[in-house]
C-alpha cells in the first residue's frame, strides 16, 4: 500500500537563496508534491557556520509534516548531509550537482585545503563571491535567467567552507546524485567520485551546475519520480 507522499525539502547552495529552485516548485505543484525551501544564513550579512547551517535546515523539517526527500545543491549538500543524519523522517536525500565530504572533512579540506582561484574573498576575508558566474555557474542557461540570477547572487559566508561535517550516514538511506554532464563546477567525472562516496544511484542530465534554472521541468521529473518511488517503499502508516 503506498503511504503518504514525502514532502521535498531544497536546500540552495552558495551565493544564492530559496528563489533558484521557484521553477522547479512550480513544476512539483502542478505535480501535487508538496514542497519547501529553506534559506541558508551563509548567503547575507551573516556568516553562519556549517553546525548553524545543518541546526537550520532541521528547524525547517521540524516545521513540516514528514516524510521528506531532502535535496542539496552545490555547497549544500555538506549540511544536508548531517541533517540527515541526524534524521528518521528524511528518507532519501538527492545531491544536485553537490558535495559530499567524509565526516569531520570541511569542504575546503575536500578542495585539497587551498579555495579555488574563481572564489573572489572580501577584504576581511569573511565572505565571497565567484569571478565569472555566467560561465562558471549558469552557462547552458537562457541570457535572461542567467543575467537575472547573476543580479541576485550575494556573499558566502567563508567560513561555513572551514567547518567540518559532524556527522554522515551515507550508506544508511536511499540517495540520488544528479550529475549534469556540462557542470563547470563539478564535472562528470568528479561528481561520479562524489556520488559513490555518497553511496548514490546517478541520474544525468544535459545541463550546467543549476539544472534547476536550466532545466527545471526535467529536474523537478526526476524529483517526482523519486517521490512516488519513496512513497511505494515506505510503510503505509495508521
Amino acid at each position: 500500500m503506498e503511504s503518504a507522499r514525502p514532502t521535498v525539502v531544497l536546500v540552495h547552495g552558495a551565493w544564492e537563496g530559496p528563489w533558484v529552485w521557484d521553477e522547479v516548485r512550480r513544476y512539483l505543484d502542478l505535480a501535487r508534491i508538496a514542497s519547501a525551501a529553506v534559506a541558508l544564513p551563509s548567503v547575507g550579512e551573516d556568516t553562519g557556520k556549517l553546525g548553524g547551517l545543518a541546526d537550520d535546515v532541521a528547524a525547517v523539517l521540524d516545521e513540516l509534516s514528514g516524510p521528506f526527500v531532502l535535496v542539496g545543491h552545490s555547497y549544500s549538500g555538506v549540511p544536508v548531509t548531517e541533517a540527515a543524519a541526524a534524521r528518521e523522517d528524511v528518507t532519501h536525500v538527492v545531491y544536485v550537482c553537490a558535495f559530499a565530504v567524509p565526516a569531520s572533512t570541511s569542504m575546503l579540506d575536500a578542495l585539497g585545503g587551498q579555495p579555488p582561484e574563481w572564489w573572489i574573498f572580501a577584504e576581511d576575508g569573511e565572505s565571497m563571491m565567484p569571478d565569472n558566474p555566467g560561465t562558471l555557474l549558469y552557462g547552458e542557461c537562457t541570457p535572461a535567467v542567467a543575467n537575472g540570477a547573476i543580479a541576485r547572487l550575494r556573499p558566502h559566508s567563508a567560513r561555513s567552507v572551514r567547518e567540518p561535517l559532524r556527522a554522515a550516514g551515507y550508506g544508511e538511506k536511499p540517495a540520488t546524485y544528479v550529475i549534469s554532464e556540462r557542470d563547470a563546477i563539478l564535472p562528470a567525472d568528479v561528481a561520479e567520485g562524489v556520488a559513490a562516496l555518497a553511496q548514490a544511484t546517478t541520474i544525468s542530465l544535459d545541463s550546467d551546475h543549476h539544472p534547476m534554472l536550466s532545466r527545471p521541468a526535467e529536474l523537478a521529473l526526476v524529483l517526482a519520480g523519486i517521490v512516488a518511488r519513496t512513497a511505494l517503499a515506505e510503510p503505509a502508516t495508521s
